[in-house]
């Protein structure tokens, strides 16, 4: 997928004839920059430009915000925080305010139309400042839900970011009387993450007579029963979902992207030989059926030189198209060193901003974001995808019933609707096996109707 295609996929083109605002700062900031883009295009779907030259900001005709501590008429001011013109990253957090059931940082003092500074809070979450300060990794190397300031404080079930720049956009229609904000639309992408191809084909002799001894030892007739009935073909692979799934994406319009893994033989990576022919006869079927592809890098791939472009070069040859997407496997995203990983190897976009241990928003939106690079103080053309939830966190890590992951799933999506946002399912092909998840495999299917619907 070329980035136009995914600017369309991900709801980022900004219309014709959008209004425009001019930003005024006393000072050059590239954190203000970055910032201003995500809010005002990304979000708003509006045309934004920035300066520090006062009669450039006086004779334009654009919607005038001043950035600045000094009083300008006719001008909607925002008191700045000095984190957006700072360099590199301190240890910092913070000050949170709770109020009216939502959170806050950075409260201004003296005169504002705003009393918080609503730049400096967007790019502390966006920028991913606080997995650049030092925290806690769990067991895999990464960023999980107990380490983020908005789960420490119960608000990671929330978009808060989304939130703000709603309250933003209201009080600037409340000063700018006649302006006119494009409508943003609510969106839904279903993502599978394909850890395994297959349950039980394609897997060769040795590994099939292996899994069937340890079927007999331990006692687990059931399995044995369900993989000699697929083995003899007098039954589907319950993991073979992808005709199903992808059929009933295209009927409700819902765009759908699998993210394959291409490695197996090690403890974290088992899916079928890549070199198997399996995978092809599978791509040939999802294509057919509009949906996208994408890598899984494997677990060790941000550590083992060369393995990266590996797996993409073998998925490349077996798709027959340039794979651009990624999703990493366990979710091993390390925001100081993968995104360059991915970016030197052709990636335009990454979609593992969430957490694997529980739902909610790591970024605090829904909307996707630049990735901005404290090492070169800038933003680069890297596009970082959040989700709030993926399926494991329900039954893995909390071992919740599949109805109160349904409501769980359902109201995080309430949520992401309520601003609009871009709501992305994450699910795996295992979770569509009654047999190994039982009353979790109509989730899916339930979920995707029910949000296609609101």
């Amino acid at each position: 997928m070329d980035r136009a295609g995914l600017h369309k996929l991900l709801n980022l083109e900004i219309g014709a004839g959008s209004p425009g605002f001019i930003i005024y700062c006393e000072k050059q900031s590239a954190r203000l920059n970055y910032t201003a883009k995500f809010i005002f295009e990304n979000v708003l779907k509006v045309n934004v430009n920035i300066t520090n030259t006062p009669s450039e900001f006086e004779s334009s005709k654009l919607f005038k915000i001043n950035y600045s501590s000094k009083s300008i008429a006719g001008t909607f001011q925002i008191k700045p925080n000095t984190l957006l013109f700072e360099t590199g990253v301190t240890e910092n957090k913070p000050k949170a305010t709770l109020k009216n059931e939502l959170i806050y940082f950075f409260e201004n003092e003296g005169l504002s139309h705003f009393n918080y500074d609503i730049f400096s809070s967007v790019f502390y979450f966006i920028s991913r400042y606080e997995e650049w300060q030092a925290f806690e990794p769990d067991m895999h190397g990464r960023f999980e839900a107990k380490e983020s300031i908005l789960f420490k404080n119960k608000m990671h079930l929330k978009p808060v970011v989304d939130i703000w720049i709603l309250e933003f956009k209201d009080e600037l229609e409340k000063f700018f009387k006649e302006i006119t904000f494009p409508k943003n639309k609510f969106k839904v992408i279903s993502t599978i993450d394909v850890d395994n191809l297959y349950a039980y084909k394609e897997k060769g002799f040795l590994r099939t007579a292996g899994a069937i001894c340890k079927d007999l030892l331990k006692f687990d007739l059931t399995n044995l029963k369900h993989r000699r009935t697929v083995l003899s073909k007098k039954a589907e692979d319950p993991f073979d979902i992808y005709s199903s799934v992808s059929e009933f994406c295209l009927d409700k319009k819902i765009p759908l992207i699998y993210f394959f893994l291409f490695r197996n033989g090690t403890k974290y990576d088992r899916t079928v030989d890549p070199n198997s022919n399996a995978f092809v006869e599978v791509f040939k079927r999802i294509k057919q059926h509009s949906a996208f592809i994408g890598l899984h890098p494997s677990y060790n791939s941000s550590v083992e030189k060369g393995l990266l472009i590996y797996e993409q070069n073998m998925l490349v040859q077996k798709a027959n198209e340039k794979i651009t997407l990624s999703r990493q496997h366990y979710l091993r995203f390390n925001i100081r060193t993968t995104p360059a990983q991915l970016m030197q190897n052709g990636f335009v976009a990454d979609f593992s901003m969430g957490f694997a241990s529980a739902p909610g928003f790591r970024a605090g939106t829904s909307f996707p974001f630049y990735y901005f690079n404290f090492n070169t103080n800038k933003q680069d053309d890297f596009l970082m995808v959040p989700f709030c939830a993926m399926d494991g966190a329900y039954f893995v890590y909390d071992k919740l019933s599949p109805e109160t992951m349904l409501n769980s799933l359902l109201s995080l999506a309430k949520e992401v609707k309520n601003v609009n946002g871009l709501f992305v399912s994450v699910f795996h092909e295992r979770t569509f096996s009654n047999h190994l998840y039982p009353g979790y495999d109509r989730i899916y299917k339930n979920l995707h109707q029910t949000v296609n619907e609101l």
